[in-house]
């Protein structure tokens, strides 16, 4: 079987087989980083950085467990008790952890990061399929933070390994909340 040389968009994961464009014409996001490739690709620019809707949109829904089990619990059983309040508890977790992804990606700064861990996320399934979670370690004046990235449902797993450097996101005043420049699709 050939390798296949295509590259995905990370924002909304247009395929586009062998190109040479840097930026996706779905959605305008760079393409000049590939998940296949050990290089880190280049500095994300200065924030505040405006980000794809579609990946937005992704993140906070279609690609969010928690926001999914939300919505299905609260708008179909709107008229009972105990399903609306699970599902508002559930929607709101969901948009809360989705919120601390987008944030570091629009404002945060930049810095090198290392990928500690790479594992299954047994506790969630979308579609009989459990994403992945990506931990990594960064530095930010002399003191190691971690942050991780969930809900990847991508192979990242055999493309990425332990010990590659990639490019990290961070709240200056809170270096916890953080992401990884650009996004694992």
């Amino acid at each position: 079987m050939p390798f296949e040389t295509a590259i995905q968009c990370p924002w909304c994961k247009t395929k586009y087989p062998n190109t040479n464009s840097t930026n996706c014409t779905n959605c305008g996001g760079t393409l000049e980083y590939t998940i296949t490739s050990d290089g880190m690709g280049s500095e994300p620019p200065i924030a505040p950085r405006v980000l794809p809707a579609k990946f937005k949109r992704r993140i906070k829904y279609t690609g969010n467990v928690m926001t999914m089990i939300g919505i299905i619990f609260t708008i179909p059983f709107f008229w009972t008790i105990l399903f609306p309040i699970i599902g508002i508890f559930c929607w709101r977790k969901g948009l809360k952890t989705a919120n601390d992804e987008l944030l570091p990606l629009e404002e945060g700064k930049a810095t090198v990061g290392e990928i500690t861990d790479i594992r299954k996320d047994y506790t969630q399934s979308l579609n009989g399929e459990s994403p992945s979670i990506v931990e990594f370690v960064f530095e930010v004046n002399g003191i190691q933070h971690k942050g991780n990235v969930g809900n990847i449902y991508d192979q990242v797993h055999l493309t990425k390994k332990v010990g590659d450097q990639l490019w990290v996101v961070y709240m200056p005043n809170d270096p916890d909340k953080s992401s990884v420049w650009p996004p694992l699709v």
